[in-house]
């Protein structure tokens, strides 16, 4: 209550909890790996946004730099229906570097290609909601 944002990571293999949360939600991205892994775990997680009925996107993350599986999983997607952020998140060293300083990759290393991304991101979040 009286809160404006709040940023939520819940698995979709923790379905009963993760559907709550979607309940309550404006928008719920489903961060998707170029994987297999991560592609099997799609279909659970668009049934939790459907049911909820709330607005839901996919952004690729840990994207491997320049990589064809990037398109691959991106037409995957593209079959649930569900707009696919513009914007990939690479696997980035900043990333994981800024974890061991306790700050995010904004701070950590604030002109970055790392950080670009994720302003990218928070600025397409803000136009979708």
């Amino acid at each position: 209550e009286g809160m404006t944002l709040a940023v939520i990571d819940a698995p979709p293999h923790a379905a009963p909890a993760a559907s709550q949360i979607a309940k309550r939600s404006q928008l719920v991205l489903v961060p998707v790996r170029p994987s297999a892994f991560d592609l099997a775990a799609v279909p659970a997680a668009v049934e939790i946004i459907r049911a909820a009925k709330v607005k839901g996107a996919f952004v690729l993350s840990a994207c491997p730099f320049r990589a064809p599986e990037i398109a691959e999983t991106r037409a995957a997607l593209e079959a649930y229906g569900l707009p696919i952020v513009p914007h990939e998140i690479t696997d980035r060293r900043a990333f994981s570097r800024a974890v061991t300083t306790g700050s995010a990759v904004t701070e950590f290393e604030a002109d970055g290609k790392a950080a670009e991304e994720i302003r990218a991101l928070w600025d397409w979040i803000m136009k979708a909601l």
